[in-house]
């Protein structure tokens, strides 16, 4: 009888799991990551004198729309992850100070 009170507990955590795999992550953490990701490309075009207003149409046209003072915000949250925030695990041997 233990035997299908495990195979029942089983069934039931492969269900669990099957319904958490479908989930999607929160729509603002999605963005974030994907802010992440391209930081270095957008810092890459400010220095090469791109507008941050044409960076942000950019990125609208592309479905990441953010207003300026977001904009501002995610650029400094990541600037802090890079230059070394402890346990961020952004320093990667690339010192700029």
């Amino acid at each position: 009888m233990q035997h299908n009170i495990n195979d029942d507990l089983q069934f039931e955590a492969d269900d669990i799991m099957g319904a958490l795999r479908e989930l999607r992550s929160n729509p603002q953490h999605r963005k974030g990551q994907l802010f992440s990701l391209l930081y270095p490309t957008i810092v890459e075009m400010l220095e090469k004198n791109v507008t941050q207003k044409a960076i942000l149409a950019t990125l609208a046209e592309k479905g990441l729309k953010l207003h300026p003072a977001r904009f501002k915000e995610m650029m400094a949250t990541e600037a802090q992850k890079i230059h070394g925030m402890p346990g961020s695990g952004g320093d990667d041997g690339e010192g700029t100070e």
